[in-house]
């Protein structure tokens, strides 16, 4: 589904949102869902114009698996870059662990682990607060994980991953504390975000928010996230 021109969420990706952002500079995909997406996002982009080889990055806004489950066999199908930012870098590549879950839900998944089984990738591109990939800004916004980013596409769109995530209404609210790293490092990083200008807020659960987003974010950081 187009978004904008230029920006699509694509269809049908189990796991977390996963966006195909095409720029002058070519085509990259945005977080991938879990385990067994690839062959939907490659569809996808074909039937938007972008043949599997001209993929050039596949970015992740951070390591969890319901956001890179799919980038090793992506980038197997296409050739694309992987593009992490460094704190979270060693859990995609293997080196590390991915990030534990805590309570009920960490049980859940730790049952589950075996029919999710992630496949380490190296990244290709490590990146930093204020890099850039294509017409994206790289916007470190560590809380979640600790190498949680966001993309945006100035006074357009603002890519959040779990930065935050949005309700059924397409409200904004706080990553849950189970999957969160440091609660109050996350609210920080949303302060930050709600300073920037954008129309469309792309998060990594919930449906986007496609007017004023910027305007709305930033009430709720003035409303204390509530």
């Amino acid at each position: 589904m187009e978004l904008s021109p230029g920006i699509h969420q694509i269809d049908g990706v189990r796991g977390a949102n996963s966006f195909l952002v095409i720029a002058d500079e070519g085509a990259a995909v945005i977080d991938t869902g879990l385990p067994g997406n690839e062959k939907k996002i490659v569809e996808y982009s074909k039937k938007a114009g972008v043949e599997p080889g001209k993929l050039r990055y596949i970015v992740l806004t951070h390591a969890d698996i319901d956001h890179s489950g799919s980038a090793a066999k992506l980038k197997g199908l296409t050739g694309a870059k992987v593009a992490i930012h460094e704190a979270d870098a060693p859990r995609i590549s293997g080196e590390k662990k991915l990030k534990e879950v805590k309570g009920v839900t960490g049980l859940l998944f730790s049952v589950m682990g075996p029919f999710m089984r992630f496949t380490p990738v190296k990244p290709d591109a490590v990146l930093k607060d204020s890099d850039r990939l294509l017409d994206l800004l790289v916007v470190h916004a560590p809380g979640h994980t600790d190498g949680s980013i966001c993309l945006y596409r100035e006074k357009v769109a603002l890519f959040v991953g779990d930065a935050l995530r949005t309700d059924s209404h397409g409200k904004p609210g706080l990553p849950p504390g189970s999957f969160t790293v440091n609660m109050e490092q996350a609210k920080g990083s949303i302060r930050k975000i709600s300073a920037l200008e954008y129309v469309l807020l792309l998060p990594g659960h919930g449906p986007p928010i496609t007017k004023d987003a910027s305007s709305v974010v930033a009430s709720f950081v003035q409303k204390g996230f509530a």
